[in-house]
């Protein structure tokens, strides 16, 4: 009992501490708050990326309710990965308005699920919805009872943000040079949770998306990155790469920052955030912040910032008044 009682005693002292992720690397220079330098070069970098799709390919393309709308499964190589999207095209001789949307991140959630149910007696959708298959994912969507499933698009999954915002810009460039009826002065782009962040950094980084919805989205990844060093998502996204001696600190923080839209808020169009202030995930301080920026920067005027009693993933459900401010913000163009 006595070997016992010594042995855990040393365990507790000493060799079953528990390491942090980070150890070894100075903290203070990894997490310190952006240059101008820094955030000019990752902007400058934006600028030099080429993300013309390539190798179009119309996988499927299927009548939905009785031909108002056509659904197509397409695929593309942009950066050198191959890429899928969808697309629910109404029937229209007009040009329409593209609303792109935006899938949440996991680990361990390889596929984007969608059901979408249009009646025969709907009028005419007034828009065409675009649904990428971001890097690492899949769609698997529903429509009107029938399943439609991509294969999973390449890419490292973990390159969640500013990869992901990447494949976004992408699948714009496929639909303005492939799909006649989009009228791309009429853009938004709406995603929940990392969709959010993407949707704001998409905005920021191409003036074609006009209106940005981030629902539970998180906005400055560089400061939860440095308060969630031990959380494999966070590890997964930013730090495994450092660690495992495959990127610097300066390729690191260029990533955590190339990922936050608070530090190029004065770049934002029009913008609605909706946060919930029990979310445990992102803190209603997130929204506090880039609103601050956007105060500073003297465009408030297109920002809206709501709140809600609600967490991380009951934000949409039976939520009206979420829908209508929505609604509201995008039918103004």
């Amino acid at each position: 009992m006595r070997s016992l009682l010594l042995f855990s005693f040393i365990c507790l002292s000493f060799s079953c501490k528990k390491k942090d992720f980070l150890d070894g690397y100075d903290k203070n220079v990894l997490f310190a708050a952006p240059t101008p330098a820094e955030t000019n070069a990752v902007w400058n970098e934006w600028q030099s990326r080429d993300l013309t799709p390539a190798n179009y390919t119309l996988v499927q393309e299927t009548p939905i309710s009785d031909g108002k709308f056509t659904l197509k499964i397409v695929s593309y190589v942009v950066s050198g990965i191959k890429e899928y999207g969808a697309l629910l095209i109404p029937k229209t001789d007009n040009p329409v308005p593209v609303r792109m949307i935006i899938s949440g991140f996991g680990i361990d959630l390889l596929a984007t699920s969608m059901k979408i149910v249009i009646s025969n007696n709907a009028n005419e959708q007034g828009f065409i919805l675009a649904i990428p298959a971001l890097r690492g994912q899949r769609l698997d969507l529903t429509v009107n009872g029938v399943a439609y499933t991509t294969p999973i698009s390449e890419g490292r999954h973990c390159d969640a943000f500013d990869g992901a915002t990447d494949d976004a810009i992408a699948f714009l460039n496929l639909i303005q040079a492939t799909e006649s009826k989009a009228d791309i002065n009429r853009v938004s782009i709406r995603g929940g949770s990392r969709g959010g962040t993407v949707a704001l950094l998409a905005g920021i980084r191409d003036k074609r998306f006009k209106r940005l919805i981030n629902i539970v989205g998180p906005t400055d990844l560089l400061t939860l990155t440095a308060v969630s060093e031990n959380d494999a998502t966070y590890q997964c996204q930013f730090l495994s790469e450092l660690v495992h001696q495959q990127a610097s600190i300066t390729s690191a923080r260029f990533k955590m920052i190339a990922s936050s839209p608070l530090y190029f808020a004065n770049k934002l169009p029009a913008t609605q955030i909706h946060l919930g202030v029990k979310d445990r995930h992102f803190s209603i301080s997130q929204g506090q912040a880039l609103q601050e920026k956007i105060n500073q920067s003297g465009s408030e005027g297109s920002f809206e910032f709501f709140t809600y009693d609600r967490g991380h993933t009951d934000m949409v459900t039976n939520n009206p008044e979420l829908d209508n401010r929505i609604k509201q913000f995008l039918d103004q163009f």
